[in-house]
């Protein structure tokens, strides 16, 4: 969300965005952010006046899970699932003030490769959803003209596992689960 282009109704923005993202799956047996992704891309929006705006784009990210190898619990194995998504995000924001934004919305994800590199699981690309669907919400703080701090909560509202098949490793589903930070750089700002 601009703070800055939500003054005038109709103005739009734009802008190119760069998160890294700590990761983890809800199901897969292991917890924490200790997996790292990304998301690039690229998002426009309109302000819809008295601080409201709306916000779309499109982005490449990455996220998954991982368990690394404890030798404390030989048993327990070792994986680290990476998945790759063309996102399209739909924003509803609110500015707080000048410099501070709130929003809520979702991102619809395309899986565009799914990978296992540390452990094995067999047809992983073939056992998880080709799309997905994700509730957000987030923060944005402007520093200047230009350049805007973004903070992203998401979370998976369909398991990212295909269901019927009583996956061996995930028989419950499995749902992203993302906490995204980076930063806006705004193109244009203001115009109609």
């Amino acid at each position: 969300m601009n703070s800055q282009a939500q003054d005038a109704p109709g103005a739009f923005f734009s802008g190119f965005q760069a998160a890294v993202n700590f990761c983890q799956i809800d199901g897969d047996a292991a917890s924490g952010f200790n997996k790292f992704g990304y998301t690039v891309g690229t998002s426009v929006g309109q302000s819809l006046g008295k601080g409201w705006s709306y916000e779309t784009g499109i982005s490449l990210s990455e996220r998954g899970s991982r368990r690394p190898f404890d030798p404390d619990l030989p048993a327990t194995a070792a994986f680290h699932y990476q998945f790759r998504t063309v996102d399209i995000p739909v924003f509803l924001g609110k500015s707080v003030n000048q410099k501070l934004s709130v929003g809520a919305g979702f991102r619809t994800t395309l899986l565009i490769s799914a990978k296992e590199t540390e452990g094995i699981h067999l047809h992983l690309k073939e056992d998880v959803r080709k799309t997905g669907l994700l509730a957000c919400a987030k923060v944005g703080y402007v520093l200047d003209k230009q350049w805007q701090l973004q903070a992203e909560y998401q979370y998976g509202l369909v398991s990212i596992m295909k269901q019927g098949g009583g996956s061996l490793w995930f028989p419950t589903g499995a749902y992203h689960h993302c906490i995204s930070a980076g930063c806006l750089f705004v193109l244009s700002s203001g115009q109609r």
